[in-house]
């Protein structure tokens, strides 16, 4: 019994149903050349699902900027053939020339603010990992509501006592004179 050969990554994910819409913008954007050919990659493929959690407003300028487009699917391909078992907490060099946060956690990997899910697939140039979100170069994660909040060790206060230490204008710093309980020194001629 003969073994079929593996799929290049470029037809792995023509052939995948849950990641059509990434397979069509790859042709869209000339990546599907890139994808047949001799090097090894690493593909971190938004399902459907992540790119119908796009407006439509993002994926019609996607859709129409080439150039665009092809950086954004360039910051989901590594130059290099890489399992999940191989991806450590860091810093990993994407094909768009910037740098891609990997984290493990105890729900997987995730990258930048995307999860991997569903199964990898393993190509004759690479691998294919499908991701819930599309990911884009420069994201930077909103700071949660826990960092934000009051710590011991922030250096941060309490908005209420921050406003009262350092007056931002003339009328408040005037208002807070008025208030302290120390009597502001008299005003006028010097007395003898």
């Amino acid at each position: 019994m003969t073994r079929q050969p593996l799929p290049t990554i470029a037809a792995g994910a023509r052939a995948t149903k849950s990641i059509a819409t990434c397979a069509r913008l790859l042709a869209l954007a000339g990546l599907d050349e890139l994808l047949q050919g001799e090097g090894q990659y690493t593909l971190f493929a938004p399902t459907d699902l992540a790119f119908g959690e796009l407006s439509p407003e993002v994926m019609a300028a996607l859709e129409s900027d080439r150039a665009k487009l092809r950086t954004t699917l360039e910051y989901h391909i590594l130059s290099i053939d890489r399992e999940l078992s191989q991806i450590r907490n860091g810093k990993v060099s994407t094909r768009e020339g910037t740098l891609l946060t990997s984290s493990v956690t105890d729900g997987g990997l995730q990258l930048d603010h995307a999860n991997v899910c569903g199964s990898s697939q393993r190509c004759a140039n690479g691998v294919i990992h499908q991701i819930d979100a599309v990911l884009f170069p420069g994201f930077t994660p909103a700071p949660s509501t826990a960092a934000q909040d009051e710590s011991p060790w922030s250096g941060r206060r309490r908005a209420s006592r921050a406003s009262n230490a350092i007056p931002r204008t003339v009328a408040q710093a005037a208002e807070a004179l008025f208030q302290s309980s120390v009597s502001p020194l008299p005003i006028g001629p010097a007395s003898r």
